[in-house]
């Protein structure tokens, strides 16, 4: 039997779904049409708004607020003190270390991990296996990194530690951010640099595929 502080979310939660084997600490406040999985927890004083779902085998630590519309993946992990804003996607496999912020209409895909603190702001894309370190090289704990509104983040690429990324960035697949960017642009590399300027985006030859040389 869970702990008495705990429910098994057929008994807490009878008017969102009618089986479940997912264990939800009864402080939980949700909005309406709340959804969960099979073998998730939830941890205490959660608050989640109206169109939520956390798919199967989530963790979900204490205090996460997560905004309407939002979607928490199969096999998340998510540290405590996390606050999203509205139609957030987390999908499967991801992990979070405490007091992340997630503006709005934000998706980080399959496998991403955020040390603690990251700062994701609205409109933003996280590729797949994106990580942001929580050290340098020296050993020194640094946390904080921020990613721009509508950035997107190619798979595979990592951020050191603490770094910010302003506002319409792009980042290739597999970049390594080593410093700060404020100039929106089109960044490739290890350590990333820039190739274009954002606009670029609108031009034909990139739509159809293919960078400028």
């Amino acid at each position: 039997m869970p702990p008495a502080m705990y429910r098994s979310g057929i008994f807490a939660l009878t008017t969102f779904m009618t089986m479940n084997t997912s264990i939800i600490h009864e402080s939980l406040k949700t909005g309406k049409n709340f959804k969960v999985g099979h073998f998730s927890i939830i941890g205490k004083d959660c608050v989640f708004g109206d169109n939520v779902t956390v798919d199967s085998h989530a963790v979900i630590g204490d205090n996460v607020h997560l905004g309407d519309g939002s979607v928490v993946g199969n096999y998340c992990e998510i540290g405590k003190n996390l606050k999203t804003g509205q139609n957030v996607k987390l999908q499967g496999r991801i992990r979070t270390a405490e007091g992340c912020v997630i503006e709005d209409d934000v998706t980080v895909k399959y496998g991403t991990i955020l040390t603690s603190n990251v700062l994701i702001k609205k409109g933003a894309f996280i590729g797949p296996n994106v990580i942001t370190l929580g050290s340098t090289h020296l050993h020194e704990t640094k946390h904080g990194t921020e990613i721009g509104e509508r950035c997107y983040i190619g798979a595979g690429s990592k951020l050191a530690a603490s770094v910010k990324i302003g506002n319409d960035i792009t980042v290739g697949a597999m970049g390594f951010v080593n410093k700060d960017i404020t100039e929106s642009g089109i960044y490739v590399g290890v350590p990333v640099r820039l190739i274009a300027q954002k606009d670029y985006w609108k031009e034909k030859d990139f739509v159809e595929g293919g960078f400028k040389q």
